[in-house]
């Protein structure tokens, strides 16, 4: 009776949640790992001698081959540091071959696994999070991971008469550039209204305000943006592309401005690329195409 229910309760629960459920507890698995094999490897290498004298057989040892032993027999110098870390990378093989599983029947992964940059683990997180049948275009996407763009306030400092476009709400405290010279004015910015002519990226939620996106996917397009400009491969020229133009366009902006934009863009052109895909994989080929699909 108890594995039939059990039975029932998998059927029932989402796959999404599951995919999110592997893949949050590989990633936790890992760090865990990571972080006891580190303090055994510590240990083994007498840099940390809190745990007494290590004996001559695992002193002398290498250190890469005794964290292979205890991680197959969760002994080793100490052993209950031993068994957690044993723990721990058997926990992470179970759920990585559980994300694989679920992962493997997604019909966006197809095209996902071809994609430079993205493991499975961010694939997982991501995929988890988007809804392919809530997304009536690839706009729906940006919006949802805090990529979209909304009217900006325009804000004008009384002393140098600068004029700065944020979105709607944020306080503007660091000082700013001042109109026709190199300099900087410390003046107050005051806000003058909504502009329909100027967009801006969604601004961040102040602390205790619901925000209008998932956090949580933003900071997983982030981390897929910064792995493509590590990776290399076809995102990267779309960075590379988008950097070198908006350098030239704005000389005005800090090398960091420059760059977060540009990978803003490149994620946002990923998404667009996976939202055409998955359509695809579904079966529905209406793929939106025009100026609200791209970057």
């Amino acid at each position: 009776m108890r594995e039939g229910g059990d039975a029932v309760a998998r059927q029932t629960v989402p796959a999404e949640a599951l995919l999110e459920l592997a893949a949050s507890g590989y990633e936790r698995a890992q760090r865990d790992r990571v972080r006891y094999g580190e303090q055994l490897r510590a240990i083994l290498q007498r840099r940390d001698s809190r745990w007494g004298p290590v004996a001559d057989e695992e002193r002398d040892g290498d250190s890469d081959s005794l964290l292979r032993e205890i991680r197959a027999t969760g002994g080793g110098p100490v052993p209950l540091l031993g068994r957690l870390y044993a723990r721990a990378w058997e926990q992470e093989h179970e759920m990585g071959t559980q994300m694989q599983m679920l992962i493997a029947r997604h019909p966006a992964w197809p095209w996902l696994q071809s994609v430079r940059g993205v493991g499975s683990v961010l694939a997982a997180r991501l995929l988890s999070r988007l809804d392919i049948a809530r997304a009536p275009s690839p706009a729906s996407f940006w919006a949802y991971c805090g990529l979209g763009t909304v009217a900006a306030e325009e804000q004008v400092c009384e002393t140098c008469g600068a004029r700065v476009f944020v979105a709607p709400g944020t306080r503007v405290q660091a000082p700013h550039s001042m109109v026709g010279h190199r300099g900087t004015c410390t003046g107050p910015l005051r806000p003058r209204g909504l502009t329909g002519k100027v967009r801006v990226a969604q601004g961040r939620p102040r602390r205790g305000e619901r925000a209008a996106y998932d956090l949580e996917a933003k900071t997983i397009c982030y981390l897929i943006g910064v792995s493509f400009v590590r990776c290399g491969g076809p995102y990267r020229a779309v960075y590379d592309e988008r950097k070198a133009h908006l350098a030239a366009q704005h000389p005005e902006w800090p090398a960091k401005r420059v760059h977060l934009a540009a990978v803003r863009a490149t994620v946002k052109r990923f998404l667009t690329d996976l939202w055409v895909a998955w359509r695809e994989a579904e079966g529905n080929e209406d793929g939106t195409t025009g100026a609200e699909t791209r970057p």
